[in-house]
C-alpha cells in the first residue's frame, strides 16, 4: 500500500511538472518580435540571442535539440519573426522551414516612376536598386509595375521582385484591353494613362482628363504636358525630389523625346506607373468631350475648355488675386 502511494505521488508530482513545463514554454507566447541570424553565426550564439530577446527559455535545451535535430547550417541567415516565449523545437522548426521568415511590406504608389520605386526596395533591403532597374529598362516595364502593397523577404533577388509587380499588372490591367477594345496599342494606352495618373486627383476626373489629351492627339495638336516634362528633367537636387514643382520657361524648353512642349504625338512611352482608374479612364474616356484645354483651380480640381481663349479666360480668374470683402 505504501509503494502503492509513493507510485502515485510520483505520478502526481510527474504530471504536474509536465503541466508546468508545457505552460511554460507552450502557453501565453509573449509578443511577436523580429529576430536576425547573421550568416556563419554558431548555433550557441543563436541560442543566447534568442534568449537574450526573450524568445526561449533555455540556450542549453535549444542547442541539445538543434544538435539533436539538425545543426547550426540548417539555421539559414536571414530576418525571423518569432513570439517570445516559444517552445525551443517550435523555433528551430519555424526557422528551418521558412514559415517564421521576415516580410517587409512595400507600398507602390500610384504615379511613382521606376527610379522611386527602386530606392524604396534599396532603402528596405529588398533588392539592388541597380540591378532592379536594368531589368525595367531592359524590359521597357515602366508602365507596367502595378501600383499595390506587396511583401518581400530581405535581399530578394531583383528579377523575382519584377515578376511580382508585372504579374500583377497582368491580374488588374491585362484584361481591361479585353474588355474594351480599342485602336490605340498598350504602349500607347499606358503612355496617356501615365500623363493623366501625374495629373488627377480625382478618380471622377481622370476620364476627362484623358479625353482632352486623346482629343489633342486625334488632330495631332500637341499633349503639352508638364508631367512629361518633369519626367524628362529627372531627379531635383534643389527640391531632392522626382517631378519638380513650378516649372520655368527653360524647362519647358527641354531638349527630349519625352517633352511634350516641344514634341508633336505620344512619347516614347509610360512617365510612371498608372493606377487602374487611369487605365480605366484611356479605355473609357468621357463620352462627347470636345475640350481640349484644362487648368487646375485652387481645389485640387481642373476646369475644362475647348477653345484657348476661354482657357486664357479660365486661368485669368483661377489666377486673379481675391478681394477682400468690404
Amino acid at each position: 500500500m505504501k509503494r502503492l502511494l509513493i507510485f502515485f505521488a510520483f505520478c502526481l508530482v510527474f504530471l504536474l511538472s509536465a503541466a508546468w513545463l508545457i505552460k511554460m514554454f507552450t502557453w501565453d507566447k509573449g509578443e511577436l518580435t523580429t529576430f536576425t541570424i547573421h550568416p556563419g553565426q554558431s548555433g550557441a550564439s543563436v541560442a543566447q540571442e534568442l534568449k537574450a530577446k526573450g524568445i526561449i527559455k533555455s540556450p542549453l535545451a535549444f542547442k541539445i535539440l538543434l544538435r539533436l535535430t539538425s545543426s547550426a547550417r540548417d539555421l539559414k541567415a536571414g530576418k525571423f519573426d518569432l513570439r517570445k516565449n516559444t517552445p525551443s523545437f517550435e523555433v528551430i522548426n519555424c526557422i528551418k522551414s521558412g514559415q517564421c521568415i521576415h516580410y517587409e511590406k512595400l507600398t507602390v504608389l500610384e504615379g511613382w516612376r521606376s527610379e522611386e520605386i527602386a530606392e524604396m526596395l534599396a532603402e528596405k533591403n529588398i533588392t539592388d536598386a541597380k540591378e532592379f532597374l536594368s531589368i525595367v529598362r531592359e524590359r521597357n516595364l515602366e508602365g507596367k509595375l502595378f501600383p499595390s502593397t506587396y511583401l518581400f523577404s530581405e535581399k530578394t533577388p531583383a528579377q523575382k521582385v519584377v515578376a511580382e509587380m508585372t504579374a500583377e499588372y497582368a491580374k488588374r490591367i491585362k484584361p481591361l484591353f479585353a474588355k474594351y477594345p480599342t485602336k490605340l496599342t498598350e504602349n500607347q494606352v499606358l503612355t496617356i494613362a501615365s500623363i493623366v495618373e501625374r495629373e488627377a486627383i480625382h478618380h471622377d476626373e481622370r476620364p476627362k482628363i484623358a479625353a482632352v489629351y486623346l482629343n489633342r492627339y486625334k488632330i495631332g495638336k500637341r499633349l503639352e504636358a508638364d508631367p512629361t516634362v518633369q519626367y524628362a528633367l529627372g531627379f531635383n537636387t534643389r527640391e531632392n525630389r522626382y517631378w519638380k514643382k513650378g516649372l520655368t520657361y527653360k524647362d519647358l524648353k527641354v531638349n527630349s523625346p519625352y517633352n511634350t512642349y516641344r514634341n508633336a504625338g505620344l512619347p516614347p512611352g509610360p512617365i510612371c506607373n498608372p493606377s487602374y482608374e487611369s487605365v480605366l479612364g484611356v479605355l473609357q474616356p468621357t463620352p462627347n468631350f470636345n475640350n481640349l484645354y484644362f487648368v487646375a483651380d485652387n481645389t485640387s480640381r481642373h476646369v475644362f475648355s475647348p477653345t484657348f481663349d476661354e482657357h486664357k479666360r479660365n486661368i485669368r480668374r483661377i489666377r486673379a488675386p481675391k478681394q477682400n470683402p468690404m
